[in-house]
């Protein structure tokens, strides 16, 4: 038999994996059936395939011509993926039994929708009752609706491929854009980044830890309490290459692994760094795989958002707060651009105050980039992309500051007075 290039033997036909490892592997996951992994050859389309800790399986996708991409529900008797029942339609986020009966179509995006994930309940003032949401990714940004598919807002504005996101404990949620991880709240306000500077992508969340992939497919970890001086790796580039990492119990991920033949499943340890093979079929790659059992419901979070409002507030206390300190008084100006990279228009300038602060009002779901300017109006730091949501008072410390920095308590001018409005035109 010959599968992908490699002559295999009758033995080795077989699925692999260290001996009482997929055991050993469930009784990290009390209660839990196994793991849902996405199966995936040459020229055939993906499939979700159940894999149960005793070695047995079966398919979960049937009448689906590709399925990909599946996250469990917090109590374990459900599983959200993505999915097209024929080929050429555009991927849309489906949800089923944990058994694979009970199928339902979520979302009906016209541009197709990947990497759906549970998010947690969020509350608001006028809502009697809390509801559950799921988040996903479409035309790279990522959006949210209801369980029923109502409700659909974006999220996110950047315009750099956000991917893969991810829940947190806290609630936030974590996701890739332009090689570093972001966090934001659920309805997509207080954007900030995470941890940076890695090319990292594919996070996943293990007790306090979070593990995410690197450029060169390595494994590596901080924690969620200092994520931007808590960076540990996990693997080097002997080790192999890794994929979608998924929290295993407390101390552990599942995750694919590049071998000769494809992609099979290993589980490694956090604090020992051990890797363990869990299983490689020899006509499939597996990779994404979750555990089928119940875990921890991240806590839920309150919105601001109001979808009628057209604008928000952006703020910041002292533009001289910075990694790189300008002069006291050097600072006269703060322009804000918006529009595409290649070719940004100018919505505005407005003066900054003698404490170096500013206020704006700016449209919302709207991408904006903000300049410092001395006295003869040249540019002297820029920010990255930025948004406000309708109704969100988004603000900063600083200007390129340390973000583990506390403000100091000194009542900022600006904040106290009405904001500057730019691009909002008569609207109020």
């Amino acid at each position: 038999m010959i599968v992908r290039g490699m002559v295999l033997t009758a033995a080795m036909t077989a699925a692999w994996g260290a001996d009482g490892a997929l055991a050993a592997a469930g009784a990290m996951a009390p209660g839990s059936a196994g793991l849902v992994v996405t199966q995936a050859r040459a020229g055939h389309g993906e499939r979700l395939y159940l894999l149960e800790w005793t070695g047995r399986g079966r398919v979960l996708s049937d009448g689906f011509a590709a399925a990909a991409d599946p996250d469990v529900s917090f109590d374990g008797k459900r599983i959200l993926f993505a999915g097209r029942r024929a080929a050429g339609e555009p991927w849309q986020v489906f949800e089923m039994n944990a058994d694979g009966g009970g199928v339902r179509q979520i979302s009906h995006e016209k541009g197709g929708c990947r990497q759906p994930v549970y998010q947690s309940r969020i509350f608001s003032l006028d809502i009697p009752e809390p509801w559950p949401q799921v988040a996903f990714v479409c035309g790279g940004a990522l959006y949210s609706s209801k369980l029923d598919g109502s409700d659909v807002q974006r999220l996110t504005y950047a315009g750099q491929s956000d991917t893969g996101p991810a829940m947190l404990p806290e609630g936030r949620m974590i996701y890739s854009s332009g090689g570093r991880l972001f966090g934001i709240n659920l309805d997509g306000t207080d954007y900030a980044l995470f941890t940076g500077g890695l090319n990292a992508r594919t996070a996943a969340a293990v007790g306090r830890k979070v593990v995410f992939v690197e450029a060169a497919g390595q494994l590596s970890m901080v924690t969620q309490e200092r994520p931007l001086h808590s960076h540990s790796a996990l693997t080097a580039a002997a080790d192999g290459v890794f994929a979608a990492p998924a929290a295993l119990g407390e101390g552990s991920v599942v995750v694919a692994k590049k071998g000769p033949a494809g992609w099979g499943l290993w589980r490694l340890e956090l604090a020992t760094r051990k890797q363990t093979p869990l299983y490689d079929s020899p006509e499939f790659d597996e990779l994404q795989a979750k555990v089928v059992g119940p875990h921890e419901q991240p806590d839920g979070r309150g919105t601001v958002v109001e979808t009628e409002a057209p604008s928000g507030h952006l703020y910041c206390l002292s533009v001289y707060t910075s990694d790189r300190p300008a002069a006291a008084g050097s600072i006269r100006k703060v322009r804000v651009l918006t529009g595409p990279e290649a070719a940004p228009v100018r919505l505005g300038e407005l003066a900054v105050e003698a404490d170096g602060s500013f206020h704006l009002e700016i449209p919302a779901n709207t991408k904006v980039k903000l300049q410092t300017l001395d006295a003869a109006g040249q540019v002297m730091r820029s920010s990255g992309w930025v948004w406000v949501r309708n109704k969100e008072n988004r603000g900063c410390i600083g200007c390129h500051e340390d973000p583990e920095l506390a403000p100091e308590n000194v009542e900022a001018q600006a904040v106290i007075k009405k904001p500057v409005r730019l691009g909002l035109g008569d609207k109020k």
